[in-house]
């Protein structure tokens, strides 16, 4: 395993009672981008939201240390000191891939993938997604995007690629996004891992592993052709579930359907597989 010990300063909610439930963001972001629908999970489950391995406030990555195979072994790291076998596993973009990876590691008791990130089936689409993820992290440089984000049209002009209604957030939210674009590490070592390997080409998920892959129509980010026609190719067991009204990262733009679409697929597994929670 590649990422660094944690420390007592990492951040991370836990919150909540129940059968264990992790949320596992997208890339540049930290576990914060899901206190929106963190109330309604917590009426049914503990719920455990890390900031990922890279992140602004998450545990440090080794030197050379490629893909997201370091973010899920800090994942897998955290949840043994919690003391969990299995949990539900719900993920938005890169936190939708690496929840896949931790099923195929046997740690999911399901999986809710909002827009998993990594599979394409084309060059072009693979580039695609790089120039989107640069562009993203080069505005974050610059000098204007702080004074773009305090007025609620322009913010939603410049968080359309991720959220339908970026002028919901409100502009202390908007503003720590920045920050942690800014601050995040991964990024690079991430594309470089991309460049080399290309898509994603199987996942080995127990078929007994429930799965719901979930796309918003308005994703502008990984829109559904042809990034997610690729995802169900790759597990073919999972449920597709399309989301209107929201964009790539829905959380803020729509919480209670964000909730309701992961409650009612966690009610489904029976209570005898849930995880062991310490």
């Amino acid at each position: 395993m590649t990422a660094m010990p944690e420390s007592p300063g990492l951040e991370m909610h836990r919150g909540g009672g129940g059968s264990p439930l992790v949320l596992l963001h997208g890339i540049n972001m930290t576990w914060k981008i899901w206190r929106p629908v963190v109330p309604a999970l917590e009426e049914q489950h503990t719920v455990l939201a890390p900031t990922l391995a890279g992140h602004l406030g998450g545990p440090g990555l080794v030197a050379g240390a490629h893909g997201i195979g370091p973010v899920a072994d800090a994942v897998e790291e955290m949840l043994d000191r919690q003391g969990i076998d299995r949990a539900h596993l719900v993920g938005n973009s890169l936190g939708g891939w690496v929840a896949c990876e931790l099923a195929q590691r046997g740690r999911a008791m399901s999986v809710v993938a909002f827009s998993p990130a990594g599979a394409w089936d084309t060059r072009a689409a693979q580039q695609r997604i790089v120039r989107l993820m640069r562009l993203t992290r080069r505005s974050a440089q610059w000098s204007s995007t702080r004074n773009l984000m305090s007025r609620p049209g322009l913010r939603r002009a410049a968080l359309g690629l991720a959220l339908e209604r970026g002028d919901l957030i409100p502009n202390d939210v908007a503003l720590q996004m920045v920050e942690e674009t800014r601050a995040c590490l991964l990024l690079e070592g991430l594309l470089r891992w991309i460049d080399q390997h290309g898509s994603i080409d199987r996942f080995d998920i127990d078929s007994a592993c429930p799965v719901r892959l979930v796309w918003p129509v308005a994703d502008r980010t990984i829109p559904y052709e042809p990034y997610g026609r690729v995802y169900r190719d790759l597990i073919p067991h999972a449920e597709l579930v399309p989301l209107r009204g929201v964009g790539h990262v829905p959380m803020y733009d729509d919480p209670r359907l964000v909730s309701r679409t992961i409650l009612e697929f966690t009610a489904r597994v029976p209570a005898a597989s849930a995880g062991t929670t310490t």
